[in-house]
């Protein structure tokens, strides 16, 4: 980031600390002291009637970075911070109040969003990985422990890390209706969710999602090719046509190529329309990215629109529903319903990791052909239903056993006998789909094997709809335009 893009409080405090000998740009705290931002909990379950364990996952940033960015500036400065010195830490999977101990607190009190002060390495606490935000990482084993921040200072870092609500909506409107959407590649990326909408020629028009796996699962990515890169790393996403973006919602899987792609930077040189939710300090860094670039600038969807219907692209305003918890980022995000087929009044659906409750509106669109499965899978507030909901709320596709479904996940060293990430897709989920009229043996695929838990191989991206290959763009391995499954 240049000098001059700093404030200048914030570079007279910096200055302040710099003098006392401590360096803001360095993964390490002095002091062994960070501030953790909890940005995800992801349920495990390997096997069906197996333990149910948590995946909690937090940014750290070395505290000596975070007093001197935000609190030592009071609450006048409104800004994002600066870029961070951002490295991950999963804590191995284990029950959530064990994690919540080590965090000095409880399972009804861990929540996503939450901030925490830790102390790593420590002689107590639970196992735990950390590693640096990129690919080819050096994963550390370590134990931490933690306190849960309160009070003055949590309401700072959130006021913070809530992006301001700026968008251009005409443009935003004028660039969706402009669009003539007819078919969507689910891309093999592993772990992660990237779907990109093309026109009847093949052209790119407008990603949902741009992730890749968290650093435990980077062993779930496609293998490398002939020259020995991994595609969707290197160069990365395609950019033909230079499609803007949709974000779903702020968690690493779904953004993570806007930071970590060889091409991240020409990635984020575009619009992209993100959620109104607090990010991360690592998603922090990417949103300064994308509007300090030429032609890049993040839209924030405004809260409480509803649905921004741009003609054949529509984005819907996700709300929790029944049995979510009130705020939970999966469901406090974006989803999109695309019109693909003009003739038969066909849709697709793109859910993110939301719930199908948490989509407002959904009941109304009687024509949806494709969809996929959402949350990769995962059976959370759809199996079994939650209150007061008597069966899943899986919506109706537009006739009885005729709807296309593709599953997003990764296995950790591939098929066969490789481990399913965080146990998805969960087998309860994959029963209750073709109950409601999705996924009969013919109409589903899935990106990581041949059919959804199936263990034989056959990975690759899955283009739904039209089945138009989409034309070479020039760039030397390109990922996204080997299509070895169609669902039509």
């Amino acid at each position: 980031m240049a000098v001059s893009a700093i404030p200048a409080p914030l570079l007279a405090t910096m200055d302040d600390v710099r003098k006392q000998g401590t360096e803001f740009n360095e993964d390490d705290s002095p002091s062994e002291t960070y501030y953790g931002y909890l940005s995800e909990i992801e349920q495990v379950q390997y096997k069906e009637g197996g333990p149910v364990l948590q995946s909690v996952q937090l940014e750290l940033v070395p505290f000596e970075w975070i007093e001197a960015a935000v609190m030592n500036l009071g609450d006048s400065v409104r800004d994002l911070p600066p870029p961070a010195p951002v490295t991950l830490l999963v804590f191995d999977d284990a029950p959530l109040d064990e994690v919540a101990e080590a965090l000095g607190t409880t399972a009804g009190e861990i929540a996503e969003g939450d901030w925490y002060i830790l102390t790593l390495p420590s002689k107590g606490g639970i196992s735990a990985k950390r590693a640096r935000p990129v690919f080819g990482t050096t994963v550390i084993p370590l134990k931490a422990t933690g306190r849960k921040l309160f009070g003055p200072k949590l309401s700072r870092l959130r006021r913070r890390y809530k992006p301001i609500a700026r968008i251009d909506l005409a443009k935003i409107i004028k660039m969706l209706m402009a669009m003539q959407p007819r078919e969507v590649g689910v891309m093999d990326t592993g772990q992660a969710s990237c779907n990109l909408i093309y026109d009847a020629n093949g052209t790119p028009q407008i990603y949902v999602d741009a992730g890749l796996p968290l650093f435990p699962n980077i062993p779930s990515m496609p293998p490398a090719n002939a020259l020995g890169n991994v595609e969707i790393i290197n160069p990365g996403p395609c950019l033909a046509n230079n499609p803007p973006g949709i974000l779903t919602h702020f968690h690493w899987d779904h953004y993570s190529m806007l930071g970590m792609s060889a091409n991240a930077a020409a990635l984020r040189n575009r619009d992209w329309i993100f959620p109104p939710q607090v990010a991360s300090p690592a998603l922090a860094a990417i949103i300064l990215g994308i509007n300090g670039s030429p032609n890049g600038q993040v839209h924030i969807f405004p809260a409480g629109l509803g649905v921004l219907p741009g003609g054949y692209v529509n984005i819907i305003q996700c709300v929790p529903g029944a049995g979510v918890a009130p705020g939970d980022v999966n469901n406090t995000g974006l989803a999109v319903i695309v019109h693909l087929d003009i003739p038969n009044n066909r849709d697709m659906l793109l859910p993110g990791d939301a719930a199908f409750q948490s989509i407002p509106g959904l009941g109304a669109f009687g024509g949806l052909r494709w969809m996929t499965a959402t949350h990769h899978g995962s059976a959370t507030n759809l199996v079994p239903p939650p209150a007061p909901l008597a069966a899943p709320p899986i919506p109706a596709p537009y006739a009885a056993n005729q709807g296309r479904l593709a599953y997003s996940y990764g296995v950790n060293g591939g098929v066969p006998g490789g481990v399913h990430c965080y146990g998805h897709p969960n087998p309860a989920a994959v029963a209750a789909y073709p109950v409601a009229g999705w996924g009969n043996f013919l109409n589903v695929a899935s990106t990581a094997e041949t059919g959804p838990n199936s263990g034989v191989a056959g990975r690759g991206n899955i283009m739904m709809a039209n089945n138009v290959v989409p034309p070479a763009c020039g760039v030397a391995n390109c990922p996204f335009h080997v299509f070895p499954k169609t669902l039509q």
